[in-house]
């Protein structure tokens, strides 16, 4: 027994030799002493080539146990914990709600990292509320070329929707139960008062309006802000899945990319924030994957174009998140969800000579550039037929509106009501 103790003891100081998130605790991590899982006190290993244990080193789904509590638009640090930084190299970091499937890059660290060891990272405004997995990836400049990967489970926003539910299905179950004859509150009850039959029973009267109809109206105002609420959670969520795929890479999956000894890995896309900067491009490619972009087979040394910044600060890119296929089909159930609109000066006036051009194309993201926005706001084109996002203070654009709606300061209506 003590020999297993003193063996799990070297393990774990030699794991300080490479390099592991340590804040949040990743999935099994050692570090974690409070929790009551296996630990994992190789941790600080690679992922294996075959890609066998990606992601997460294989722990994506284990049972949920939340490290942290993020809010949508606040900022948070990512802390590492080692000494073995191969020269640096670059990172990222994803966020996942469906247990490593699809991961949707939310910060990229390049040239330097993990040298800091330190790194302030924002969670999206448009990121959904729920359970998540928080990754961190690393591709080292220096050494072998692996992939270094920590997932740590994370909870996003606050759940209130189990909450909204259940009022909504509190007051629904109030009115039934009212309504129902063997309610002693029912007037068709033989204990109810105004029973014929009930001994205090009055003189009847002409009936007047039901009592339960205050109820009805407050349940069908329940029911609207219940619909109100999930057309507004699908708009965030297809603007959050508009974010880039996780770079992968020596692990043998989609894209067969590997990076490139002695360089930073430069990503094709960082996602809306991005701090350092990487010279060339530090990766190979045998095929296309989502990570890479459209048109970008990885097989080219040609550095990409996009604006990075040094370590010590941190702007918006230039990449343009892509558009989720489903926006129309799922367009023409949000619309209805949207009440009167209210006038934006912002709009160009539709008989404008540039009103055509910024409202068919993309010319509608320049169009839009230059406004500033509150986050979720919805941006219409001059015509009203396609529309942007605003994500971080910055317009999305998100292509056109869905059949028999249209875009009008700031609102999705049917197009019955213009």
């Amino acid at each position: 027994m003590k020999g297993l103790v003193l063996l799990a003891s070297l393990l774990a100081g030699s794991a300080s030799a490479h390099m592991q998130m340590s804040k949040p605790y990743p999935i099994r991590s050692p570090l974690n002493k409070d929790s009551k899982g296996e630990k994992d006190y190789s941790y600080t290993n690679p992922l294996q080539a075959s890609g066998s244990d990606y992601p997460c080193k294989g722990y994506a789904k284990d049972e949920f146990e939340s490290q942290a509590t993020y809010k949508q638009g606040s900022k948070y640090t990512m802390e590492l914990e080692g000494s073995a930084t191969h020269d640096g190299g670059s990172c990222q970091l994803a966020l996942t709600y469906d247990q490593g499937k699809t991961f949707k890059v939310i910060e990229s660290m390049l040239g330097s990292c993990p040298i800091d060891k330190k790194y302030d990272f924002t969670i999206p405004s448009d990121a959904p509320d729920g359970e998540a997995l928080l990754a961190w990836t690393w591709f080292n400049k220096v050494g072998n070329r692996e992939m270094y990967m920590n997932c740590a489970m994370v909870t996003i926003g606050s759940d209130s929707k189990g909450k909204q539910d259940s009022a909504h299905k509190s007051a629904q179950h109030t009115v039934e139960h009212a309504n129902h004859p063997n309610h002693p509150n029912h007037p068709n009850h033989p204990n109810h008062p105004n029973h014929p039959n009930h001994p205090n029973h009055p003189p009847m009267k002409q009936a007047g309006p039901p009592k339960n109809m205050e109820h009805e109206h407050e349940h069908k105002d329940l029911v609207h802000q219940h619909e109100q609420r999930d057309m507004t959670g699908q708009m965030k969520t297809m603007s959050f899945d508009s974010l880039p795929e996780l770079f992968v890479a020596n692990v043998d999956q989609a894209g067969k990319c590997v990076t490139i000894e002695g360089e930073a890995v430069n990503f094709p896309m960082p996602g809306d924030n991005v701090v350092g900067k990487a010279e060339g491009k530090g990766y190979k490619c045998e095929s296309n994957a989502p990570f890479l972009g459209a048109g970008d087979s990885g097989s080219s040394d040609s550095s990409s174009n996009k604006t990075t910044t040094d370590s010590s600060s941190k702007k918006t890119t230039n990449s343009t998140r892509s558009v989720p296929s489903n926006t129309s089909e799922s367009m023409s159930k949000i619309a209805s969800a949207f009440g009167t609109p209210s006038a934006d000066p912002r709009v160009l006036n539709g008989q404008s000579s540039n009103s055509q051009e910024a409202s068919t194309n993309n010319a509608f993201s320049a169009y839009v550039g230059g406004w500033t926005c509150t986050s979720g706001e919805i941006l219409c084109a001059p015509d009203g037929m396609s529309w942007a996002m605003c994500s971080n203070e910055q317009p999305v654009y998100m292509g056109p509106v869905a059949a028999g709606t249209i875009c009008r300061f700031g609102s999705i209506v049917a197009t019955r009501g213009w």
